[in-house]
């Protein structure tokens, strides 16, 4: 007998997969619209903007995508962080520098 979750995970990676494109596009614009509506003192690290901004975009990223609604938090980093990259606001190196993370190309 088969695992009875294993359909169901996969299932739930498959939704996943078919939105995190779009994810990371809507993140990109939410980020340039975060970044120039938030005032972040130069002090602020970066790290710290990007929590703020997923705390903020997160429910949003949910509620337009309901895929995202069980998706583990290293996935929504994941969709946040390839999302500012995206926008070219802040290069791919300092991301991953303030985060502490390597991010796919």
């Amino acid at each position: 007998m088969m695992w009875p979750f294993v359909k169901k995970r996969e299932k739930r990676i498959d939704e996943v997969s078919e939105v995190i494109d779009r994810a990371i596009d809507f993140a990109a614009q939410r980020w340039l619209a975060f970044s120039a509506s938030v005032p972040m003192w130069p002090e602020v690290p970066l790290r710290d903007s990007v929590a703020l901004f997923a705390r903020s975009t997160g429910p949003s990223l949910h509620r337009r995508f309901p895929a995202l609604a069980a998706a583990p938090d290293q996935i929504m980093l994941l969709i946040v962080a390839k999302g500012i990259e995206q926008s070219g606001a802040i290069g791919r190196q300092e991301i991953e520098r303030a985060l502490g993370i390597v991010l796919p190309p």
